[in-house]
């Protein structure tokens, strides 16, 4: 495995004591075939122990998931659209403008073409926490723990700083205009995954070689 930038002295808390939080946002609709994708925000937290770690919210990322569902109509980027316009770039490649649900190369291409689609837009990790190889490891625990029943996740890698970790959790870039997916039902994917975890683990040994147990 590669060596952290910083050394394992600089990490400013106990990894184990770190934790994600879900919050889903649904917008108030009295109809039952909105089409306004599902927002999650996944907070990064480190709990507070012996007044030597600032405890509270560390990061976090923002992931929607749009529904692939005949009960919320063929056009669920439409919903995107209204609902955020980076989230309606990130996805277009994906779907079929004119037929309305995904492409036919968005179908070749990923193992279960008839599940959701999973977006990730945004990740975030306070400056002291970086360098140590986290961001992967956790982005890899929020986007697992959501990504059940969904084909395929979507990034767009225009917004900064994701391109090295999308490739760290096993996105690849596809045939246009799909643009980058991770493909949950992969045996790369799962590989990234299980690597993730694996350093996970060397960073725990670390910091427990580093602090004495």
């Amino acid at each position: 495995m590669e060596p952290y930038r910083r050394p394992i002295e600089e990490l400013p808390g106990d990894p184990r004591r770190l934790s994600l939080e879900y919050s889903l946002r649904e917008p108030l609709s009295g109809r039952d075939d909105s089409a306004a994708p599902d927002e999650w925000t996944v907070s990064v937290r480190v709990e507070r122990i012996r007044n030597r770690t600032v405890g509270g919210v560390v990061g976090s990322l923002t992931l929607y998931r749009l529904r692939q569902d005949e009960r919320f109509g063929p056009h669920p980027w439409a919903g995107a659209e209204q609902y955020d316009p980076e989230l309606f770039h990130t996805v277009l490649g994906c779907y079929d403008l004119g037929k309305g649900g995904y492409r036919q190369e968005f179908r070749d291409t990923v193992t279960s073409p008839d599940g959701d689609l999973l977006a990730l837009t945004h990740v975030r990790l306070d400056p002291e926490w970086r360098g140590f190889g986290l961001g992967p490891v956790l982005a890899s625990q929020a986007l697992w723990t959501l990504a059940g029943g969904c084909g395929a996740v979507a990034v767009d890698l225009r917004e900064a700083g994701l391109t090295a970790l999308c490739e760290a959790l096993g996105f690849r870039r596809r045939p246009r205009p799909l643009g980058h997916l991770l493909d949950p039902a992969s045996e790369a994917a799962r590989d990234a995954r299980e690597e993730q975890r694996r350093r996970y683990d060397a960073l725990v040994d670390a910091w427990r070689a580093a602090h004495g147990g």
